[in-house]
């Protein structure tokens, strides 16, 4: 039989082995190379309110969950962050190597804006309507005239007094927006219909809230729709307990504020939207603009109106809700002004 000289025997050992190591070499650093990628994503956010608001504040920072489970990204954030105190928080996190520095709020525009010129290389983003700098700092927002228009529709359809109201927190242009939408939606549904436009310029103060509500009660209004986080979760319980009055919340279902007393909510998909921004970085594709996403993109929706709406009250209004979809009406705002700060 033939033997294999044992010189040759050693030869084929220390190939198999060296192969073996090689491979054990490259799996690993394709392993080190992985994780290493997927820890690189840092994303910091900061807040205007509480986490733990039941609103806004806190739907953004499901936003940011669905950032840190979707992308294992490192993330960090701080909410009840005043306008004033945003930008020295901004550059902090720009120093500490953030990626992404998302600012859930128009009131931050400016802090980014200078922040955003000093780090280049960093990604900066916000949640409100802004047209962006073109290179590194951009914005997601909702189509807001939409549901604004929807909205003062819907309150001049239920309104028995030709009275009808809306709530918000701030003047940014995108409230802005849904006020006049809200308005253009009441009066082309109800032309004899009054429309009462109240900016807080609070998501905070609930007795500021009740108090703007109460004045807007005295007034002989019988629908409100109030957007305004904590500010007005108060409100459109107040507002509800009047006989005859309804509530339109906001960016959740508030349905069990008030049991029967709101009519619907319009839901914001707040925690896909935040989503998009880092997608669109983590593909290379933020271009420091504005994005804006509607009812198309199921961003938006409104919640069952629970018998709330007469057979024809709710088919009038589905009505009108395709026709927006369709682009059949037309939503595009007019007369805005252009400080985003204001």
């Amino acid at each position: 039989m033939f033997q294999t000289p044992k010189i040759l025997t050693n030869i084929l050992l220390g190939i198999i082995i060296l192969v073996i190591i090689v491979s054990c070499s490259r799996l690993n650093q394709e392993q080190l190379t992985t994780s290493d990628s997927q820890s690189q994503f840092k994303v910091a956010s900061i807040f205007s309110g509480s986490i733990k608001d039941g609103s806004w504040s806190q739907a953004n920072y499901e936003g940011l969950k669905l950032i840190e489970k979707q992308y294992n990204a490192e993330i960090s954030y701080t909410d009840n962050v005043l306008d004033a105190d945003s930008q020295a928080l901004i550059s902090r996190y720009a120093e500490q190597g953030y990626n992404l520095i998302i600012g859930h709020g128009g009131g931050y525009i400016k802090a980014m804006e200078k922040v955003a010129k000093q780090f280049p290389e960093i990604k900066f983003a916000l949640v409100t309507t802004y047209a962006g700098n073109n290179t590194n700092l951009g914005a997601v927002a909702f189509r807001s005239g939409e549901v604004g228009y929807l909205t003062g529709a819907l309150a001049a359809i239920k309104t028995k007094t030709n009275k009808v109201g809306y709530i918000v927190g701030y003047d940014y242009p995108v409230y802005q927006e849904e006020a006049e939408l809200f308005k253009r939606g009441a009066t082309a549904t109800g032309p004899n219909i009054e429309v009462y436009t109240k900016f807080l310029k609070t998501w905070t103060d609930a007795e500021k809230g009740n108090q703007v509500a109460l004045n807007l009660l005295e007034k002989g209004v019988d629908i409100i729709a109030i957007n305004a986080d904590e500010a007005g979760i108060s409100a459109l319980k107040l507002a509800s307990e009047k006989p005859e009055v309804y509530g339109i919340g906001w960016t959740k279902d508030q349905y069990n504020l008030a049991p029967g007393k709101i009519l619907t909510s319009v839901l914001q998909n707040i925690p896909e939207l935040v989503l998009k921004i880092a997608t669109l970085v983590q593909q290379g594709r933020w271009e420091g603009k504005q994005y804006k996403y509607g009812l198309r993109e199921q961003i938006y929706d409104f919640a069952p109106f629970r018998g709330t709406l007469t057979v024809k009250e709710e088919d009038k209004f589905n009505q009108i809700k395709q026709q927006v979809i369709t682009g059949k009406i037309d939503i595009t705002p007019s007369g805005l002004t252009t400080d985003y700060n204001k």
